[in-house]
């Protein structure tokens, strides 16, 4: 028989689409498939679904705990997988059929540690494929800086890793749910890796649901982004990677400032030292974005109007 493989899939509040992920998942073509369903806390019918599935099929365990948001959902989850693989799926996300099959032989064929395939992303009844800039295989030290490319985007249900390599120091402080903490799981993750591919082969469907964390950006005030960029800026500096990722580091800086946060407060000392930093040649893209940061309300009008324009010209 095959290895077993974990696939984790932490929900909140996510009733309407549960079923359909854990479908997903227990539909693969690879034989051997264990469900690990992480009830963060759910205020809607979501726990009531996972302990139906559970007692519907052998293959899914739950966790019921109190709500501290994903990266501890992911957390409780790896602690109650049984894998030497495992896959980390959203809720409201969908596997294909032969995800972990393929994900699986590329790992075993290239003595992988993480393997991605790319993704289609769904955004009502419009969908297209999401690939990787490149393809191939990255140290972990390339594919940090990997991370930081903005071409890049790296979505959960679309890879496959060893579960020990997902160490207790991965995760957030306890406690603190911040944004984006998938990025800053995966900058912590790749001290731990040693080989990473990368497969333009889509894996997953990636649905853009208006009530998620990173689409209504709840999370998102400058304490909780003060907090996330020190934690990376700890973990580079720890590495000796600081330096040569500081230009990019700025860039995401100027990129969540401006697309993430309102109102912006520019008297944060913080704040104040993106927008003014200037011992980099920006590219226009960001030159612009870290102009516009001087002038909050400004810089608010134009990314919301950029957004509508691009949607009327689809």
């Amino acid at each position: 028989m095959s290895s077993l493989i974990s696939v984790i899939i932490p929900a909140f509040n996510a009733a309407p689409f549960l079923r359909r992920s854990v479908s997903s998942a227990l539909g693969q073509t690879y034989d051997n498939i264990e469900v690990v369903i992480v009830d963060d806390g759910s205020t809607d019918d979501t726990g009531a679904i996972a302990d139906e599935l559970a007692a519907q099929d052998g293959r899914i365990k739950v966790v019921h705990q109190e709500n501290r948001g994903l990266a501890e959902a992911r957390h409780s989850g790896i602690k109650a997988a049984s894998a030497e693989y495992i896959v980390h799926l959203d809720a409201d996300d969908e596997l294909f059929p032969d995800a972990v099959a393929f994900l699986h032989d590329k790992c075993l064929e290239n003595q992988l540690d993480w393997v991605f395939g790319s993704l289609i992303k769904v955004i009502g009844d419009d969908s297209h494929e999401v690939t990787h800039p490149m393809e191939g295989v990255l140290t972990g030290d390339e594919f940090l800086h990997f991370l930081f490319d903005r071409r890049c985007l790296i979505a959960q249900g679309e890879y496959l890793c060893r579960r020990d390599a997902w160490t207790d120091d991965i995760f957030p402080p306890r406690g603190r749910v911040l944004p984006s903490e998938d990025v800053l799981m995966n900058i912590f993750l790749s001290a731990h890796v040693n080989r990473v591919g990368l497969y333009n082969k889509p894996t997953m469907k990636y649905y853009y649901v208006p009530t998620s964390l990173s689409s209504t950006n709840r999370l998102s005030s400058l304490d909780n982004w003060e907090a996330f960029f020190g934690l990376i800026e700890e973990n580079l500096q720890e590495r000796g990677k600081l330096e040569s990722l500081a230009q990019d580091l700025l860039c995401m800086k100027i990129d969540r400032l401006a697309f993430y946060v309102h109102p912006l407060d520019t008297s944060r000392r913080w704040v104040h030292e993106v927008i003014h930093d200037s011992r980099f040649k920006l590219s226009r893209r960001y030159a612009v974005l870290q102009f516009l940061l001087r002038f909050p309300k400004l810089c608010h009008w134009c990314v919301v109007n950029n957004r509508r324009l691009k949607k009327l010209l689809k």
